[in-house]
């Protein structure tokens, strides 16, 4: 039997990760992965991202030629992937892993089988889509956000069922790729970690696309007629589709009754459960990534990743979601970092925001930026943005937040003015004018 100091359950991206910073610590790393390496998460992320032409009849054309190209991206991400692990060291078995023990998985390989023991097991396996009881699944009608690249066409109307950064980019994916779109979440909002008033701004951005809305809305019932699905939701609106795509609701993957069997918390759903340093309620085994029973951001999952290994290879870190940068690719792209409003009180802060808008240039879309700060010790504990640069914006601002900015820092901050951090500094102002007198 070989031992490891860490053996990784899971080759997507937390598991990747947990696999590279155990090795990065001097671990002795084994990481068990079944499939292509990181094959299904990079489709999901990237099914939808296209350059074909959004006119109808053209696109479905070079649908296949589409997704061939996403298979080929997907196959040297997989092969870069691999390097990264042999260069590090970690060594990579392929095969079908379960737990065996506390300490032991057990990988059926395609000819034999093998026990691989580690001083601590980092469970990446991922999830299952989970179904409605209302809307079960059905090949080619009713399906997860897993089988989009199944497609063996587009569909003319599609309904995106979920709310989150999945459930948007989905929308906006199936839009640019000229289907119309109907978007159902059960929420009031369409990114629940983003306050009210930025959701009004995303839900006007995706009608603007003319994407159909229908937030805090729950679906009735529907009936097939021929190629299309007769909706029916619980206001009494009535649409007609011909395809359902579920893309947040999860559940647990079925080797978590295993998990169970030897100590494990399972969630409502078969989800594992685990605790602020991401172990589960069985000593030296952690959880990543949706196997908590939701999708998460790349950028969580990658956290996620990094704090089970630390803590796997002996530190105490806890992790914390608020802190780890996320950004959906929308009409612009909507970033978020750290407390909102809600999660501020939440937490017990005096919180207190400014807002800046920028309505840019002729048919640019406007941008919006948001500062949340503690009133008493005026620092800044969150932001959110609307823009094209969010992304290379909201990193920045988690750096300064975990540097101790304050309101009055930023606000004052003339080597800011003019660069791309200008709409910053104004939101910055308002948050300041706004202690001032409050």
């Amino acid at each position: 039997m070989t031992e490891f100091d860490v053996v990784v359950l899971g080759g997507g991206l937390s598991g990747i990760r947990s696999a590279l910073r155990a090795a990065e610590l001097g671990g002795k790393v084994c990481l068990i992965e079944k499939d292509t390496l990181g094959r299904k998460g990079f489709i999901r992320r990237n099914i939808l991202l296209s350059e074909i032409i959004n006119e109808r009849g053209k696109e479905q054309a070079h649908w296949k030629e589409h997704l061939n190209k996403k298979e080929k991206s997907a196959a040297q991400y997989s092969e870069s992937l691999e390097k990264k692990l042999s260069e590090a060291g970690v060594v990579l078995v392929k095969g079908e892993g379960s737990l065996a023990s506390q300490n032991e998985v057990l990988v059926q390989e395609e000819n034999n089988s093998q026990l691989v023991k580690g001083k601590s097991l980092i469970l990446a396996s991922g999830s299952e889509p989970f179904f409605l009881p209302t809307l079960p699944h059905e090949e080619n009608t009713i399906i997860s956000i897993d089988e989009i690249s199944q497609l063996e066409e587009l569909p003319e109307k599609v309904l995106i069922v979920g709310s989150g950064k999945s459930g948007a980019e989905a929308a906006i994916g199936f839009q640019e790729l000229g289907c119309k779109v109907f978007l159902c979440t059960d929420s009031a909002e369409i990114l629940p970690e983003m306050d009210s008033e930025f959701n009004a701004k995303v839900e006007a951005q995706l009608k603007g696309r003319k994407i159909k809305v229908l937030a805090n809305k729950n679906i009735i019932s529907y009936f097939k007629n021929g190629p299309e699905l007769e909706m029916t939701l619980e206001t009494g609106i009535k649409f007609t589709t011909n395809l359902i795509v579920m893309a947040d609701q999860r559940k647990g993957v079925e080797q978590n009754k295993i998990a169970e069997s030897l100590g494990a918390r399972l969630g409502l759903k078969g989800e594992i459960l685990v605790d602020d340093l991401l172990m589960s309620s069985i000593p030296g085994v952690y959880g990543v990534g949706s196997i908590s029973g939701n999708l998460v951001a790349d950028s969580v999952a990658q956290e996620q990743g990094k704090v089970a290994a630390e803590n796997a290879m002996g530190k105490k870190r806890q992790f914390v979601p608020e802190w780890v940068p996320v950004i959906c690719r929308l009409v612009q792209n909507a970033g978020f970092v750290g407390c909102s409003m809600g999660s501020a009180l939440e937490k017990g802060f005096h919180p207190v925001e400014g807002v800046s808008e920028d309505v840019g240039f002729a048919d640019a879309e406007p941008e919006s930026f948001k500062i949340v700060a503690d009133k008493r010790s005026k620092s800044v504990v969150g932001a959110q943005i609307l823009s094209s640069q969010a992304g290379e914006l909201i990193p920045m601002i988690l750096l300064l937040i975990k540097k101790g900015v304050t309101v009055p820092n930023l606000a004052h901050s003339s080597s800011l003015e003019g660069t791309r951090f200008q709409g910053l500094c104004e939101a910055a102002k308002a948050c300041l004018k706004a202690i001032k007198t409050g």
